[in-house]
């Protein structure tokens, strides 16, 4: 086990968790109560629209946002406009996928896990394409200790990493701490997916915290799978104002994917190609 261990290093012993500052003022995070932690990864450092408006949404209902990006880029992001008030932009080396990206952040500023509401969420949907505040005043009301945007049962019953809200300072508390600290850097996404997506749904539950999904599978799609990519449709019509970026770079993995373009148009009035 210990050498199997050293071949997957974690990612708080290792390069993948110096940051260095990018852009705005971390005393931004020091004066926070509601916190966004957002990984971003893009091949040329260029900042899509989504994540720009994304972080938008955030910062005018009252979120201070940490982007941890992964870019290779040396030089700085490339905005189209300039990122929103309230946000903090640090750089790091791209280890440990997103969770590795979290690790680090709640590694360098231990005191965002205390706040009452923290999300973890990242840039693989294209969108908002309309405003999130409903969706942010559910996950702040409710009573459950963890809340997520959507649940799957592919491979096993999780809720999905890409957005999860935590209240009252459980991320502070003993079991999602050690959660976090002990990621991994592993080999493929695949790794990420098993030990530390479904992981987390096992942390929580083992850890007895409580947790609620706002777009349950079972209403969304039969089978129950992955409702991001087999009922994108649904999703858009019931106030999912997001497309998963995955259907757009691989068309294949999900249904009726041809009309994807048409249905963002009818929905929300939004041209998805300017989005991307």
């Amino acid at each position: 086990m210990g050498l199997f261990r050293e071949k997957r290093p974690r990612v708080l012993d290792g390069p993948g968790a110096e940051l260095r500052l990018d852009a705005g003022d971390p005393e931004i995070l020091a004066a926070a109560t509601k916190v966004a932690i957002v990984a971003q990864y893009s091949p040329d450092g260029r900042v899509s629209r989504s994540l720009t408006e994304y972080l938008r949404e955030f910062a005018e209902n009252g979120y201070a946002c940490l982007v941890i990006s992964t870019a290779p880029e040396a030089a700085g992001l490339a905005w189209a406009v300039p990122p929103p008030d309230r946000v903090v932009v640090m750089r790091r080396a791209n280890l440990g996928y997103d969770f590795g990206s979290w690790s680090a952040g709640l590694n360098a500023f231990p005191y965002l896990a205390g706040l009452d509401h923290v999300v973890l969420t990242n840039d693989s949907m294209v969108g908002p394409f309309a405003p999130i505040s409903s969706l942010l005043v559910d996950f702040e009301a409710t009573r459950a200790d963890v809340w997520a945007m959507t649940d799957s049962w592919q491979i096993g019953h999780h809720f999905q990493s890409y957005f999860v809200g935590f209240r009252r300072g459980v991320l502070a508390e003993a079991p999602l701490r050690s959660f976090f600290r002990g990621i991994r850097v592993e080999p493929t996404k695949m790794d990420v997916v098993m030990r530390y997506e479904l992981g987390l749904s096992r942390a929580c539950v083992a850890g007895g915290y409580a947790p609620t999904c706002r777009f349950r599978s079972h209403d969304l799609t039969p089978d129950a799978v992955n409702p991001t990519l087999a009922a994108w449709q649904p999703l858009l019509r019931s106030g999912f104002p997001f497309v998963k970026r995955t259907l757009i770079t691989a068309p294949s993995t999900g249904a009726d994917t041809d009309r994807i373009v048409d249905v963002v148009r009818a929905t929300y009035g939004q041209e998805i190609n300017e989005w991307l």
